[in-house]
């Protein structure tokens, strides 16, 4: 079997999050045609979804289960246990058409004691109406535990806006980080050999609950 390093795992996800944030740039072409089409906005300002330009900032907590692979010669483990951590972060969206928008966020968790960082390389809004919101996302994540690991996240959510709450809005979203790889260097680390592989990986599965203050 062969294993890709943890610099491998880094230099391919720097590949990959350069051709989002290129895709990401066609953006404001998008919204100029969009604007050219329609000069008056379709929703309420009251509206969390009602801006071109809407940045936030999301609070919350999310519960994440983790699977850690460090010896590929024993059976595959488990997802094991749930971990409560709190998160912190701030999105950039951008809108595209009547019913879409593009953007970017940076988000911080805290996973049994290890910083969770997470860039969304493209973090989509679909605008179901004045009050609700259906979004995905994909890009990278760093996991500080003994050593830096390297690896992908990708998600889908929902948000909610009651009438009457301006700027401020709820959201509940599913997200998996995917392959977090890290080199064996740490002491604590399962001994690198052909039989174990150079790597050791961990994956993460969870639902993150946030209240977001829109600007």
């Amino acid at each position: 079997m062969h294993y890709f390093s943890s610099s491998q795992v880094l230099n391919k996800l720097t590949a990959f999050t350069l051709l989002c944030v290129s895709l990401l740039l066609t953006a404001p072409y998008a919204t100029a045609k969009y604007a050219g089409k329609n000069p008056n906005n379709a929703y309420s300002k009251d509206s969390f979804n009602t801006r071109d330009i809407n940045a936030r900032i999301d609070v919350g907590f999310s519960l994440l289960t983790t699977k850690v692979i460090e010896d590929f010669s024993a059976p595959p483990p488990e997802y094991d246990g749930i971990e409560i951590s709190p998160l912190v972060g701030f999105a950039i969206n951008k809108r595209t058409s009547e019913n879409s928008t593009f953007g970017v966020k940076i988000e911080l968790q805290q996973i049994d004691g290890s910083r969770l960082t997470s860039f969304r390389a493209i973090d989509y809004r679909y605008l179901h109406s004045q009050e609700w919101q259906f979004g995905a996302f994909i890009g990278a994540s760093r996991y500080d535990f003994r050593s830096p690991a390297y690896g992908y996240n990708v998600g889908f959510g929902a948000f909610y806006q009651p009438k009457g709450w301006r700027r401020v809005s709820v959201g509940a979203e599913v997200q998996f980080m995917d392959k977090l790889a890290r080199d064996k260097i740490h002491p604590d680390d399962v001994p690198a050999t052909p039989e174990t592989g150079p790597d050791t990986f961990t994956n993460m599965a969870g639902v993150v609950l946030t209240m977001s203050y829109h600007f």
